[in-house]
């Protein structure tokens, strides 16, 4: 690695370039899946990857590479050569921009966040299988008798290295750890089939709790057998922690400032205004640890931070790269604007772009029991279908679900073939509780979430 980034250096300054920028990563994989008590799949990688870009008299340009050996004579010279000339060469067909620049040197040093297991890579490959296997027998051991099948109970673990360095002097690398579980169980009774899925991650391999998940994933497939359709009307709706985070992703999109200054996001000009409920607040943290997108540093070298981007309803705050900040200044002719650590490396086929980092409603004090009991007639939904086809310029949605006929505060009997309608940003607006039981799901996080008053289609 270290010869490759010297090499690499040495090739970018003998060109006659304003700026670059190396990126590289480093990873292993493990996987495996547990079918009937024994190993159905199992899969072992590693990757590396580099990510160069350049900047040239305004332009920038882009390459990459997936193997260290990058040229046909196996010359790792020659290769970077290629590198860095495909990347020279994308830039002369770009439009020069005053916005493209590098981040500069940290001015102090990033925190040190609890993201790396040193115990993961020494776990033995037959521990990594045994909790595939517990997983699936604890989703079978909630009742053996209706829980038929048991699929995609897998354990997942990757462990990783990004280094970031560019020619503002900038050079830095961290460690990160996932491991992860996930299994589906079916419930069966009376010719009626269901499903219940749950999942658990963390950076640290002891925090998972394979049981409590494989459990889960039973209880869940139970619990919705017996499902009725209810009469159509208008009511109060209580939306599970993991259906919240699923229309705020959606939500998520209009916080980017690319999309704010580009007029397709409704909260545009909104700054200081009172557009979501009192009851909300959200924020951007690539900081907080519970959610998979926390690193010390975003995808150009930025310094991650906590950004609230709602506070008690009210817009504080959009999202930026280097680009769109840069961009915002140079609009507005003032220099208040600054990247909030935003920018993201999605691949290292790509070059880094604006998105959020962990991304989450801040959780209320009040418990999942108690919003059910403050519902006099409603539903708890715990599935939703086609969320992805959602517009989230407009917002309208008009989507299946399933989940918990409620009244008076208990619940009756499961709910299937319905859907509810509305509009994103209203749904957000006629919040009329937030649940203390914040989880994420990937980099988005929520509680669960009651709403005010919502269209549901059934009979």
């Amino acid at each position: 690695m270290d010869e490759i980034i010297d090499q690499t250096l040495k090739i970018l300054r003998s060109k006659s370039l304003d700026g670059y920028e190396i990126f590289l990563e480093e990873s292993s994989h493990f996987e495996v899946e547990s079918k009937e008590g024994k190993v159905d799949t199992l899969h072992a990688s590693q990757s590396w990857g580099m990510g160069l870009r350049i900047l040239n008299r305004g332009r920038t340009g882009f390459s990459y590479t997936t193997s260290p050996s990058v040229s046909s004579s196996g010359s790792i010279g020659e290769g970077l050569e290629r590198i860095a000339g495909d990347a020279i060469a994308s830039a002369e067909v770009t439009s020069p921009d005053p916005c493209f620049d590098f981040a500069p040197v940290l001015k102090s040093p990033p925190p040190s966040l609890p993201i790396f297991d040193e115990t993961l890579p020494g776990v033995s490959e037959k521990r990594k299988i045994e909790n595939a296997r517990i997983l699936e027998e604890a989703a079978r051991s909630v009742d053996t008798g209706r829980i038929t099948k048991v699929r995609k109970a897998s354990y997942q673990e990757s462990i990783s290295r990004a280094t970031l360095i560019n020619s503002n002097g900038l050079r830095f690398s961290y460690d990160v750890t996932f491991a992860s579980v996930s299994v589906m169980a079916i419930a069966e009774e009376s010719g009626e089939s269901e499903m219940g899925w749950d999942f658990d991650f963390s950076h640290f391999i002891d925090k998972i709790d394979v049981k409590k998940v494989g459990r889960e994933a039973g209880r869940k497939a139970l619990e919705r057998l017996g499902g009725k359709r209810i009469s159509s009307g208008v009511y109060s709706v209580l939306l599970e922690n993991h259906i919240g985070s699923e229309f705020l992703s959606l939500l998520a999109h209009s916080f980017l400032s690319e999309q704010v200054q580009k007029g397709k996001s409704v909260l545009k000009e909104k700054m200081g205004v009172i557009f979501f409920s009192p009851l909300l607040s959200i924020v951007d943290d690539g900081l907080i640890t519970e959610g998979v997108a926390a690193s010390p540093v975003d995808g150009e070298g930025t310094l991650s931070q906590r950004t609230p981007v709602v506070i008690k309803g009210e817009i504080r705050g959009y999202l930026y790269d280097r680009f769109w900040a840069n961009r915002e200044n140079l609009r507005s002719g003032a220099s208040g604007a600054g990247s909030t650590g935003n920018s993201l490396r999605h691949s290292i086929k790509s070059p880094p772009g604006l998105g959020t980092s962990n991304f989450f409603i801040e959780p209320g004090k009040v418990s999942f029991t108690s919003l059910i009991k403050s519902l006099e007639r409603g539903v708890v939904i715990q599935e939703v279908m086609g969320i992805h086809t959602v517009d989230p310029i407009s917002g309208d949605f008009s989507l299946g679900c399933s989940g918990q006929w409620i009244e008076k505060g208990e619940k009756l009997h499961p709910v299937k073939s319905i859907a509810i309608a509305g509009n994103l940003y209203q749904l957000f607006q006629k919040l009329a509780g937030v649940g203390d039981d914040l989880r994420f799901f990937g980099k988005i996080g929520s509680p669960c979430l009651l709403i005010d008053g919502l269209e549901v289609s059934g009979n």
